[in-house]
């Protein structure tokens, strides 16, 4: 059986709890067994409290550390050809609260729009970038990557990943980088109706595989879709969202023979 066919229960019942918000979001206050909110520990892509150290800044992040299926991983190698059903999308535009979460600017989007995995069907959530990409092709990074993030009728997680590539001309993201929020908290709502389909390649052939959030906790269960084409983000834009996030990327993670599957589109 394919890998990406292959769910476990138990651990999408953890991803539920964390959706939305963990996995591409600064720390955020949780219950201790007392009662009281405690925060979780800070997290960073750099230095003491970077990718390499995640695992021991709280034991609820432990699966940084000594998970199996860890995202992001490298596409390049090894890669099963698969003639299955491929992730189907159904974008509608919609309303955005993007936030500067401190790790990424993410769009809270309104709800309407889903993929298909396998026929199960999961709502859009939200979106967010990493700078440089986090996927690798043959080890190379692209200059950026954007995450769509979508949960199930049970809490399981699918996340649609788009490669951002450098390229002068027409940008899709041009509209969506004027509401960029510049401070970490920083808030701006996009009222105008948006399309998310418009972030997409033409062609969706596309790599599937078994990960995890590439965010603390790292939670396993997610189901990756990682669009083969890229798509063009101007060199002036990307220099922009570098200006907020240096660097935003989780360096990739081993396969620990993991199928990664090429479905074409």
């Amino acid at each position: 059986m394919s890998a990406h066919r292959i769910r476990t229960a138990a651990v999408f019942a953890v991803v539920a709890l964390t959706a939305v918000t963990a996995t591409a979001c600064t720390a955020t206050a949780s219950a201790s067994p007392d009662g009281e909110n405690r925060q979780a520990p800070h997290w960073s892509y750099e230095g003491a409290t970077g990718p390499e150290h995640w695992a021991s800044l709280s034991e609820d992040f432990a699966t940084c550390g000594k998970g199996h299926e860890q995202s992001p991983v490298d596409l390049g190698e090894d890669v099963a050809v698969e003639t299955d059903t491929p992730v189907t999308v159904h974008y509608r535009p919609v309303t955005a609260e993007l936030v500067n979460t401190g790790h990424t600017v993410q769009a809270d989007v309104s709800a309407g729009s889903s993929i298909v995995v396998d026929g199960t069907t999961y709502r859009l959530r939200q979106f967010h970038f990493h700078l440089p990409s986090e996927h690798t092709e043959d080890g190379e990074h692209a200059a950026m990557e954007m995450h769509f993030v979508h949960e199930d009728a049970e809490g399981g997680l699918a996340v649609l990943a788009v490669l951002m590539r450098e390229r002068k001309g027409h940008s899709a993201f041009t509209d969506l980088w004027k509401h960029l929020p510049a401070a970490e908290g920083g808030h701006s709502r996009i009222t105008r109706p948006l399309d998310p389909a418009r972030f997409l390649p033409g062609d969706r052939d596309q790599y599937r595989y078994e990960g995890s959030l590439t965010t603390p906790p790292c939670t396993e269960g997610v189901r990756w879709t990682v669009l083969e084409k890229r798509v063009g983000v101007t060199p002036r834009q990307v220099a922009a969202y570098r200006e907020l996030f240096p660097r935003s990327n989780r360096p990739v993670q081993p396969r620990n023979d993991r199928e990664i599957d090429h479905v074409d589109r």
